[in-house]
């Protein structure tokens, strides 16, 4: 595993332009390396059996399309909006990006169905970037990205009824702003990372 700062983007341009790095049907990859040269990267390695990757290919979303946009939401004072979701507790507002989506407008789509809070990206400042791999190399190695984007709300007002947020297969519990992340975050020390590197 690294966290270590991305190449530039001169370089990282030649590194990603191979197949791990597109999407199944060959459509260029949205690596946010290619535009930012100094994105901080956390890089997992991880090995399944052939048929839980297969399982996870066919039923998982995020990992089927490969590309995840979460946010580090900022109101005018600075607090970050934080969902409570049943399958992940406290976490950063987030999700699968749809076919030819850009990353940003992702994370602004994704802001907006968990917490009803309308926010415009600034800029990515993190990818986590994992790679998963069947033990007896029979099933294509799975690239799998979450990009963290800095997005800052025009109205910090929530939405009334987190039962009404979310998707089908999502539940929302709740919404806050908080002074700071609550020290039990989905993505621990990694997600907590990446809030230091944005708010300073």
């Amino acid at each position: 595993m690294s966290d270590d700062p991305a190449p530039s983007a001169a370089g990282a341009g030649a590194e990603r332009d191979d197949p791990a790095d597109r999407p199944p049907d060959g459509r260029p990859a949205r690596d946010p390396r290619r535009e930012y040269d100094d994105l901080i990267v956390n890089r997992v390695e991880s090995t399944r059996s052939p048929e839980e990757l297969r399982r996870l290919r066919a039923d998982n979303e995020a990992i089927r399309e490969g590309w995840v946009a979460a946010g580090v939401v900022l109101d005018p004072a600075d607090r970050v909006l934080v969902v409570d979701l049943a399958d992940r507790g406290w976490a950063l507002p987030g999700g699968t990006a749809l076919p030819d989506e850009p990353l940003a407008a992702t994370a602004e789509r994704e802001v907006r169905e968990e917490s009803g809070v309308v926010a415009d990206a600034v800029r990515p400042h993190a990818v986590h970037d994992e790679v998963i791999a069947a033990a007896d190399g029979s099933v294509p190695e799975t690239p799998f990205r979450v990009v963290h984007f800095e997005l800052r709300a025009r109205e910090p007002t929530v939405a009334d009824d987190p039962a009404a947020l979310g998707d089908d297969d999502e539940t929302v519990r709740a919404v806050e702003w908080r002074e700071g992340l609550p020290e039990e975050i989905y993505g621990d020390d990694w997600t907590k990372r990446v809030y230091e590197r944005i708010v300073g």
